[in-house]
């Protein structure tokens, strides 16, 4: 089975739907590992596409705040910004959808979790300390994450505890199906990458890009991929809600 493996789409409908025309004849099913909503202008439009087309939707970080399931304490300021301006545009129906998404679920015997195993929620996995910490509380083979918005992988090979990590460059592969290895492999953002190469900048509203990944479950290829799409429209009406 060809999965199509998304996160942290935040609201941005133009992303999310330029992924799934891309992908169309390429999945047979899409994984979504949470942050429907935040930052974007196109909360509703996000949640409602992904009910329709992913076969598990986890809850992040952000849509339990905009379930109101969380508070915002710890949210960056243009977060909290977003998040109040996110709620109100909500329905009942909205809410009580991402309030009852899980923070992590089981596919084809691989764990998925928002944030990192132990701690779905907050829990960042940046590093290679990150990684060990991670893959010392869980007991799993493989594990698709996201939180973090940056495509990356961390591997650990059983009986030697040797660790390797590394940015998901474009098209590179990932070879899951070895035994007595161990997978951390997160797509990066759909709606809001943070890596320098693909951070949205308001100087070049032409160019934006959106991070997934592709995942073969018979063989346990996992592809990074990256794709180009026309952001001026989203970008112009979140400067207009304040959003950017």
């Amino acid at each position: 089975m060809r999965v199509l493996v998304v996160s942290d789409i935040h609201a941005n409908l133009a992303a999310f739907d330029a992924v799934l025309r891309e992908t169309q004849g390429d999945r047979d099913a899409v994984l979504c590992l949470g942050d429907l909503v935040g930052y974007g202008p196109d909360p509703r439009e996000c949640i409602a596409r992904a009910a329709e087309v992913c076969a598990v939707v986890l809850g992040g970080n952000h849509d339990l705040a905009a379930a109101g399931a969380t508070d915002l304490f710890s949210f960056a300021d243009h977060a909290r910004i977003a998040m109040e301006w996110t709620r109100p545009q909500l329905t009942q129906a909205d809410t009580a959808y991402l309030a009852t998404l899980p923070l992590n679920t089981e596919y084809e015997g691989i764990l998925l979790s928002h944030g990192s195993p132990e701690n779905p929620i907050w829990g960042y996995i940046f590093s290679q300390d990150d990684a060990e910490f991670a893959f010392s509380q869980s007991d799993f083979t493989r594990c698709f994450f996201g939180h973090t918005h940056l495509p990356s992988f961390f591997i650990e090979t059983q009986g030697e505890t040797f660790y390797q990590m590394g940015y998901g460059e474009p098209d590179a592969v990932i070879e899951t199906g070895r035994d007595h290895v161990r997978f951390l492999l997160n797509p990066g953002s759909i709606g809001f990458p943070r890596d320098k190469a693909d951070a949205h900048q308001k100087s070049r509203y032409r160019r934006a890009a959106a991070r997934y990944a592709l995942f073969d479950t018979e063989s346990g290829r996992w592809q990074f991929k990256r794709l180009e799409y026309d952001i001026r429209k989203t970008a112009k009406r979140m400067k207009q809600l304040g959003l950017w």
